[in-house]
């Protein structure tokens, strides 16, 4: 990792996991959470590592912990249902949602430019980085600690973030009704 962690840096990485319940053994993942691709990009002289692999393994953590908490507490659901209601809950706007609960979008390395043209507030830099955020979490304290966070920031209130619904199935649900 070719960005090193400042005093200031680290200062703000400490308030931040303190902010979400999480002691990290390791502040360079949840560094590395934060970083996005344009800002490596604009430094590419540093060999600054960027968030994307963590956000492909917080994907699949998200989905495993999601997908176990809507089979044992919906229980008379079926699958098309929890189907639907997963694709509720890990859809970018939801997400995106909750990185704004936790001002997320306040510790994200971003370029000059993603920057001053809103970048902070995109929901999709916003959920990728959440799910980077998982899966630091993972990396650092395991499936245990990282399913615990999950269900304290985004199961906790599930019926409110149910409202947000998979286009894609919706979409396919019409087709499928009219025999197409």
């Amino acid at each position: 990792m070719g960005d090193r962690l400042t005093a200031k840096r680290k200062g703000e990485l400490l308030e931040l996991s303190a902010h979400l319940g999480v002691e990290f053994k390791d502040l360079t993942l949840l560094h590395e959470a934060l970083i996005h691709s344009s800002y490596a990009n604009e430094a590419k002289e540093k060999n600054i590592v960027h968030n994307e692999r963590l956000e492909f393994l917080g994907d699949a953590v998200l989905e495993i912990v999601v997908s176990d908490y809507l089979y044992r507490n919906r229980v008379k659901s079926s699958e098309g249902e929890l189907t639907k209601l997963r694709a509720s809950l890990v859809c970018e706007p939801t997400l995106a949602d909750c990185a704004k609960e936790i001002s997320l979008g306040d510790f994200i390395k971003l370029s000059h430019g993603e920057d001053i043209n809103g970048g902070r507030e995109r929901k999709s830099i916003l959920s990728d980085a959440f799910e980077a955020l998982i899966g630091a979490i993972y990396l650092d304290g395991g499936l245990e600690c990282a399913g615990k966070f999950i269900k304290e920031r985004l199961l906790s209130d599930i019926e409110k973030k149910q409202l947000f619904f998979d286009s894609k199935t919706s979409l396919q649900e019409r087709v499928q009704g009219k025999g197409m």
